[in-house]
């Protein structure tokens, strides 16, 4: 923002006076080598094919403003610019650049006609669902790319995605396969349970200074306080900056005329959705999954299926599936990009979607309405023009503000006093707060990597301008370090006395399952009469499947790991559950199976293996690839 206001105010004579001290420089050292690569841009080599650091760095960039879309608040900029993650993301590019050797060799390709068609299928180049060439060419701009660049890119990305694509749809699942696989996930087992739970008791277990120290000493690691910084800023806001007189009535009504297209209220639409959700960091296969069963959804739903039955039975959206789906009015800027892009391209006539992606899953969306927009009058828009009034105003003097007060700081980076006395600002204090975050200016994400970052953190500076919002930033410095240390005994020693109760308590409620299961297998009695006899929980359950909750999560997970019984024998143990530990007689499973009157399910069953296969193949592909290719990384140029 700041750089932006500079770069507006270098025009007319200054501009070619410093475009003339600039062209010295150029002049003595050689254009040329501010164009050309040398070995020390490269930060990986595939078979002879460079990967230089300006186009890893692009493409990490790139990376990480994609997840910090998909993730929104939750997204960390400390935990995304790791060496590890920029390692792994290195790794994404060679497995790139290998599939694209390896399409070449194939003679994959994609000729002109289908990669222009491709491009004006793409809704961000759309007006009204008809490509447009003028929003191409701007869009492409405020990329700072040309178009022979983003179709050049386009192609690799066609070519790249063709093998794994064919790969794909090459795989299948067998019948025999599927029978397998419905008979492992569908399987029932029926078993008895008695519960015995880690009960600390009433009275407080008491233990040694020994076994307190002892444990504390050789679990050390769990008792490590975090790295934490307290920091000094200076916050400059437009809100609190004067923005002079009110504007004339005048002023008002002439922006109001050259405005008048704006003060149209937004046509509304009414919209309900399907959604089948995909983790952040699903594999493909997953994705792949979710996608098809979204298609067959749409399909079903254009084929006179029931939409709200539909989104009731199948939807993840738990705030929208009991309604059917239903969204309400929705308008423009409400919902992300995509969803919103599809939306606008249904109508009437042609009311569901295809399955539309975003962060959050697979989407089919259906129209049920639209409201027109109606416009606004002088005395409507009067109130919002007065208010962007004030706000260019504050923005105006912000800029000014904050151009003042970045030059202060370079004059001396390693105080913020000064600065403030002249700006008549107050150094304000935050901390301490760890590496994920803490309240005021450290929920910011942008203020946390600022502290840490090697200039505020190990060179003691002030940092570059931090923005909190629109027209508001913070500049910060070091005020105190806290490293990693082991936290003092006394001060974590009732957490220690809690969990070596807990540890009893597990062992005691262990001990106990064992003596229960001996005295069963014993003979001494029933496995019920003794749960009553002992006072504990006995139950009974018939066709658990996997992923229950009942009796205990945790507990089927275990059960399901046993051994299948053999006819008319019981298989007999003890398994740890979420709150202690279970005596389990699992007697019955019975296989899961097909039914007949369900393809639905059968076509899913056979998506998931057909997927896994396609993922299984696409893997040792890449590992047939990278066995045979030379690859050198440059570990040193990553940073």
């Amino acid at each position: 923002m700041v750089l932006q206001s500079i770069r507006e105010r270098l025009t007319g004579v200054l501009a070619f006076a410093i475009l003339g001290i600039l062209i010295i420089p150029f002049a003595l050292v050689g254009v040329n080598e501010y164009f050309t690569s040398s070995s020390g841009n490269i930060v990986a080599i595939v078979n002879d094919v460079e990967i230089s650091s300006n186009d890893f760095n692009q493409s990490f960039s790139n990376y990480r403003r994609r997840m910090q879309s998909v993730m929104g608040a939750s997204y960390d900029p400390v935990q995304f610019d790791q060496l590890v993650v920029r390692r792994e993301h290195l790794e994404n590019l060679i497995d790139q650049e290998l599939i694209t050797q390896a399409a070449q060799s194939l003679g994959l390709d994609v000729d002109d006609a289908t990669l222009a068609q491709e491009i004006r299928n793409i809704p961000a180049f759309q007006v009204d669902g008809v490509f447009n060439a003028d929003v191409y060419q701007s869009r492409l701009l405020s990329q700072g790319m040309t178009p022979k660049q983003f179709q050049s890119e386009m192609r690799t990305q066609f070519v790249v995605s063709e093998l794994p694509k064919n790969i794909a749809e090459s795989s299948f699942a067998t019948a025999a396969e599927v029978n397998d696989l419905v008979a492992l996930l569908d399987q029932e087992r029926s078993f008895n349970t008695v519960l015995v739970p880690a009960d600390t008791g009433e009275e407080p277990v008491e233990f040694s200074e020994d076994e307190i120290l002892a444990w504390y000493e050789s679990h050390s690691d769990d008792y490590q306080s975090e790295e934490q910084v307290i920091i000094e800023y200076l916050e400059l806001d437009a809100a609190f900056l004067p923005v002079g007189l009110p504007p004339e009535e005048d002023y008002l009504r002439s922006q109001f005329e050259a405005q008048k297209a704006r003060f149209i209220s937004p046509e509304q639409r009414r919209v309900s959705h399907i959604l089948i959700e995909v983790a952040a960091d699903a594999s493909e296969a997953e994705i792949e999954t979710a996608r098809q069963t979204a298609e067959d959804l749409s399909r079903r739903a254009r084929d006179g299926e029931d939409f709200a039955t539909l989104a009731m039975e199948n939807s993840q959206d738990q705030g929208s599936a009991a309604e059917g789906g239903d969204l309400g009015w929705v308008e423009s800027g409400v919902m992300v990009q995509a969803f919103e892009n599809a939306m606008y391209e249904l109508s009437m006539e042609a009311p569901i979607s295809e399955p539309v992606q975003t962060g959050f899953g697979w989407h089919v969306i259906m129209l049920s309405d639209i409201r027109e927009s109606t416009g606004m009058s002088f005395e409507e828009a009067q109130a919002t023009l007065v208010m962007e009034y004030e706000e260019e105003n504050a923005a105006r003097a912000f800029l000014e503000q904050a151009d003042r007060l970045v030059d202060l700081i370079y004059e001396d980076p390693t105080t913020l006093e000064s600065a403030a006395l002249v700006m008549d600002l107050e150094v304000q204090v935050a901390g301490p707060f760890p590496r994920s975050g803490g309240d005021g200016v450290a929920a910011s994400p942008e203020v946390v990597a600022a502290a840490f970052s090697d200039l505020v953190l190990l060179q003691g500076s002030v940092s570059d301008p931090v923005n909190l919002d629109e027209n508001r930033l913070v500049m910060i410095k070091l005020k105190e370090h806290l490293p990693v240390a082991l936290k003092p005994i006394e001060e974590v020693r009732d957490e220690i006395i809690a969990t070596l109760s807990d540890n009893l308590a597990r062992d005691n409620a262990n001990t106990r399952a064992g003596e229960l299961l001996a005295a069963s297998k014993a003979g001494d009695a029933g496995l019920e009469a003794l749960a009553a006899e002992a006072g504990l929980d006995y139950a009974r359950h018939e066709a658990v499947k996997r992923g229950t909750s009942v009796p205990d999560v945790k507990l089927v997970e275990e059960i399901f790991r046993l051994p299948e019984p053999a006819e008319g024998e019981v298989v007999e143990a003890v398994l740890p559950n979420s709150n202690g530990f279970a005596v389990v007689q699992l007697d019955s499973v019975v296989q899961g199976e097909l039914d007949d009157e369900a393809p639905f399910v059968q076509q899913q069953y056979e998506r998931i293996i057909s997927n896994g296969a396609a993922s299984q193949e696409s893997s040792a592909l890449m590992q047939q690839l990278r066995a045979t290719a030379k690859i050198d990384v440059f570990e040193d140029r990553i940073q």
